[in-house]
């Protein structure tokens, strides 16, 4: 019987790269920016559960990003100072409405909700008003997106300094 002669490992290093390289020409483990982070789409808003969570027409339920607003009263939690004032105040901004989801780098959070940033009809960015008339706080432990970073560390400033909703 012939002896079969073992491959020395950086032959096999070598085929394994031409490999990859091959399967990275003929497009095998491409992405593209779709793909990783989904398309702006628009929905109705049919419930709001708190000052950061709502509820679109399909029943996706979504958190608004880069804040965090007071917790309402929920199964056996208790709920937290000015939690009913946020809540009401997103009701009556954009309860029954459509309104814009633009996606963050993470889809969901460990809830199963879609995160993202809300827009109104107008273009107006529902997150940022939400700190601007102190019905939530900045959350940025999770980083910010250059394009809003400013605008919401001003809005909550702006908060602050006026002494507007849960900073009175």
């Amino acid at each position: 019987m012939a002896h079969i002669r073992r491959p020395r490992p950086y032959v096999i290093a070598f085929f394994c790269c031409l490999i990859l390289i091959a399967c990275r020409v003929f497009g095998v483990f491409t992405t593209t920016a779709s793909d990783s982070v989904p398309q702006d789409r628009i929905v109705v808003v049919a419930y709001v559960f708190d000052g950061d969570t709502i509820e679109t027409s399909d029943g996706e339920r979504v958190r608004l990003l880069g804040i965090d607003a007071p917790e309402i009263a929920h199964h056996e939690v208790q709920g937290e100072f000015f939690g009913e004032e946020s809540t009401a105040w997103l009701r009556q901004r954009i309860g029954d409405q459509s309104v814009t989801l633009k996606f963050g780098l993470e889809p969901t959070d460990r809830y199963g909700r879609t995160l993202a940033w809300v827009f109104d009809s107008e273009g107006r960015l529902i997150n940022e008003e939400l700190l601007q008339t102190g019905n939530a706080v900045l959350l940025d432990r999770f980083g910010l997106p250059p394009e809003f970073d400013s605008l919401l560390r001003a809005a909550q400033t702006e908060a602050k300094t006026e002494k507007r909703g849960l900073w009175q």
